[in-house]
Parts: structure tokens; C-alpha cells; sequence
């Protein structure tokens, strides 16, 4: 066995151990003396990407086999060599240094315990995805419940992967993006129920950013060591044609989005509600409705999608909460033809998107003939929407332009908004009538033939912040 001590401020270091001959596994275990964000990516003899981990307090571990490697690693042969370990730790830049202090041990041929749960491997040792984003699941043309923002034990969240598909296919979702902290899985689950699809949150100090459909993992290897480096070097992992780049609780602080210099057309989605459970979600999303309102009214069309950021196990709570932090709450549906990745990422791309926690939303637009995010040419509208649950009273605000012009009182019984023709766009949300929180949103229908929408009137976030800023003063 080999050990390593030592501690890393904002950087990274490489440590390196020669790998015999003939071996059957290599292991690799890692603790920090307090907890933060402590990144490990493994690299074979022949620079061949192994496997990564976010090491923690609790001791974690890669096992890397020929065949059957554990949690966040590759199959593949064993070289013999000189093997490294790259130690990134990017928490420091714009946020309080937090020193890590780490124990590493490198160890072979250790008896490690063989997960039985069913994986196919999605990534190979180039940091390439090997996904295929076009198999089908399901061949139907129907609204998919999925979760777009959710953690396992592979970063910083509590659950392992078999128990994390135990209850996403409990909650009965459809489709499922692994998002961990700079890591993409490179095993997913197989699932008869349930389409599991690779994902990474690019995580720096000016913020988080999911990538959908990501065609390569983060080597962060020849990357300049500051947050605006890494996130440049996320958005690379994106593929034009699959992908789909996500903001992550854009004001929700000290997580919140400001990295001024990203180009809002790179942007597809943007989170409006993140993990509703947490105590400054509610502020948050209505903060983040109101960046969402000034984007479209500059003319970018990005959807607004929802996240449960879970990282929690089904009976633990968030400090003050009384329900649980789980994936799928809130859920994000999406209209694809047949459930496929590459269906349901265009569905996203499109905005053929509507969010909720729990309110059961129906609806439909003039009669079942238009589609959220559609160019309807600002023709008059028709919404028919109804809830499923009971335990709460929900209205639906009509938003035109970014200003509510008018609510109803939703119930089981389909109730009628009637929107007249000449909008730029037009979005219906839907809150909780006691506490008026955001439950949910139908994105928005807009009319392509507006200035906006062909010239937008800001280019960069920093620009967007300046106008917005601007408008409230």
C-alpha cells in the first residue's frame, strides 16, 4: 500500500504510483480532514482516464477493475506503470479559501464488494461519452416527468447509485439526468422504466451550470486553474446538435450565477426552481422569474426548466424543512416523440417544457393545437388548465411581456384563460394561493415576426444584469 498526506489550497496537485504487473484491481481511497470539495480524477500508465470521486470526510473509494469496477470508474485493462492522481480544489478564487487536508491510499488486488445492480459504461478512457442519445425507451408522443439536477454519493450527495434509481423509478419519472459536481457517471443504471442519462454541474465560484447530453467529461488536466477557465472548458463539453446548457439556482447565493462574460445564446435552460425545500428557494425562484421575464424581453428564448438538486436520502430533511428534499420534486415535463435522449434534449432546446412540485397540471393551448414554446405570431390564445391536487388552493397568473394581467383560481375542473392577440410572449405560472410560492410555470408562446426575437437587444449576463439593474432603479 502507498499513502499520501498532505494539503491543497485553491489548486491542484498530481500524485503518482507505480502499478505492477499482473495485478486484477487498483483501488484508490480518499478523505479530507474537514468537509469541502476535494476532486480526485484517476489516470491509467498510458494517460487513460480511470475513474473520478469527490472526496469528503467520509472515506471514499474508486475500484478499478478489468470488468465489474466499482462506483465512478471504468472497466478496462491495468497497465503497468506509473499511474497519477490529479487533486483539484476549486473552492478559493471568489469565496473563502478552504484548505483541504488529504489522506490518500493506493492499494491492489484489495476484496472489494461487487455491485449487483445492472450498469451500462457510457464513457471511455479519452473522456469521451459513449451514450447513445437515439435509443428509444418508450415510442410514444406524450409529456415525460423527468428530474434535470440531482446528486449521488459520487460527489456530495447521500445516496448511492442503486439506491438513487430505487426511488427516482419509485417516484415514476421517466427520464433522469445524473448532474454530479464536475463528474460525469460513467455507468448508468439500466432500466426498463426509467431513461437514466448522463449529465455534469460544472461547479466554480461564479457559479453552476448543468450540461444535458454532454459528449465528453471534464479533463481539467491542461485547463487554467481559475473558475472562468473551467467554465469555458464546461460549455466545450456540450455538442451543438445534443446538448443543452442549463443555469443552475442563478440567484440563489452563495451558489448564484455571476460569470458576466457568457454569451446568453449558449443558454437553453435556466433553473426558476431549485430544490424547494431549502429555506431561500421561494426567494430565489422569485428572483430568478423575474431574470427569466428580462430575458425573454431582450428576445432569448430559454426555457425555464426546474431541479430538485436533491442530495439527500428519501428520510433526511434540510435545516427547518418538513418534507423531503427527493428527486423529482419539482419535475420537469417535457413533449417528446418517443423517450430518447436526444428527445427529450430537444424537447428542452425548444421549449416543449412545463414545470410543477406537486399540483398534478393539465392543460391544454387552443384546443390541444399549440405547443409551449411554439411561434404562434401573437394570434389570440386560448388556455384550458385544471389540478389534480386538492390539499392546496392554486391560482394560474397570465404573464404578457414580463407583466401579470391577470389569475384564476385552478381546481380539478378545467377553468379558461383567454389572452388576446398582440404579445411578444406569453407564459401562464401557476402558485399557491396561501403563500403565493411559485408551484410551477407552462413556458412561454411568443411571436417570432418581434424585433426582438431576430436582434436581441443584450448579448452577455453582465449585460443583462446592467438593463435589469437599470430597470428597477
Amino acid at each position: 500500500m502507498t499513502q499520501f498526506h498532505g494539503e491543497l489550497t485553491f489548486g491542484r496537485t498530481q500524485l503518482s504510483f507505480d502499478v505492477p504487473a499482473g495485478i486484477h484491481s487498483v483501488s484508490v481511497t480518499g478523505t479530507t480532514v474537514t468537509k469541502g470539495f476535494l476532486y480526485a480524477a484517476v489516470y491509467d500508465a498510458n494517460q487513460g482516464f480511470r475513474g473520478k470521486v469527490l472526496f469528503e470526510k467520509t472515506h471514499k473509494s474508486l475500484h478499478i477493475q478489468k470488468q465489474n469496477s466499482g462506483f465512478g470508474a471504468l472497466d478496462g485493462n491495468l497497465p503497468h506503470g506509473r499511474w497519477t492522481i490529479e487533486l483539484y480544489n476549486l473552492e478559493g478564487e471568489f469565496r473563502s479559501e478552504r484548505p483541504m487536508q488529504y489522506h490518500v491510499d493506493f492499494s491492489f488486488d484489495a476484496e472489494t464488494k461487487v455491485s449487483q445492480l445492472p450498469l451500462t459504461q457510457v464513457a471511455n478512457t479519452n473522456h469521451q461519452l459513449t451514450f447513445d442519445y437515439n435509443k428509444i425507451l418508450n415510442s410514444e408522443s406524450r409529456w415525460y416527468r423527468g428530474d434535470l439536477h440531482a446528486h449521488t454519493q459520487l460527489s456530495d450527495g447521500h445516496n448511492s447509485l442503486e439506491a438513487a434509481k430505487n426511488i427516482v423509478e419509485s417516484q415514476g419519472l421517466d427520464f433522469f439526468f445524473f448532474t454530479e459536481h464536475n463528474i460525469c457517471q460513467p455507468k448508468l443504471p439500466q432500466s426498463e422504466k426509467c431513461l437514466f442519462l448522463p449529465g455534469i454541474e460544472v461547479t466554480t465560484d461564479l457559479g453552476h451550470f448543468n450540461v444535458h447530453g454532454a459528449a465528453r467529461s471534464l479533463d481539467l488536466r491542461q485547463v487554467t486553474h481559475t473558475s472562468a477557465a473551467v467554465i469555458e472548458a464546461g460549455l466545450a463539453l456540450a455538442d451543438s446538435g445534443q446538448s443543452a446548457i442549463a443555469i443552475n439556482h442563478p440567484m440563489m447565493k452563495p451558489w448564484h450565477w455571476h460569470y458576466d462574460a457568457i454569451q446568453l445564446s449558449q443558454i437553453s435552460t435556466f433553473e426558476v426552481c431549485c430544490d424547494p425545500t431549502w429555506s431561500t428557494s421561494a426567494k430565489a425562484a422569485d428572483e430568478a422569474i423575474k431574470v427569466l421575464n428580462e430575458m425573454w424581453n431582450c428576445g432569448h428564448r430559454i426555457t425555464a426548466i426546474g431541479g430538485s438538486d436533491s442530495h439527500l436520502e428519501p428520510h433526511e430533511r434540510n435545516p427547518k424543512a418538513t418534507e423531503p428534499s427527493i428527486y423529482g420534486d419539482p419535475s420537469t415535463f417535457v413533449f417528446s416523440h418517443g423517450l430518447s435522449g436526444e428527445g427529450i434534449i430537444s424537447g428542452l432546446r425548444n421549449s416543449h417544457v412545463y414545470l410543477e412540485r406537486q399540483c398534478g397540471l393539465s392543460f391544454q393551448i387552443n384546443q390541444g393545437s399549440i405547443m409551449p414554446g411554439q411561434d404562434t405570431q401573437g394570434s389570440a390564445l386560448t388556455y384550458e388548465l385544471s389540478v389534480l391536487d386538492d390539499s392546496l388552493d392554486y391560482i394560474a397568473e397570465v404573464v404578457m411581456n414580463g407583466e401579470v394581467q391577470s389569475r384564476i383560481v385552478l381546481s380539478q375542473q378545467f377553468q379558461t384563460l383567454e389572452i388576446p392577440e398582440g404579445y411578444k410572449w406569453c407564459r401562464i405560472d401557476i402558485r399557491r394561493q396561501h403563500n403565493n410560492e411559485f408551484e410551477g410555470c407552462i413556458n412561454p408562446v411568443f411571436d417570432a415576426s418581434q424585433s426582438i426575437f431576430k436582434t436581441p437587444l443584450v448579448d452577455t449576463w453582465g449585460e443583462l444584469m446592467e438593463r435589469l439593474n437599470s430597470d428597477e432603479v
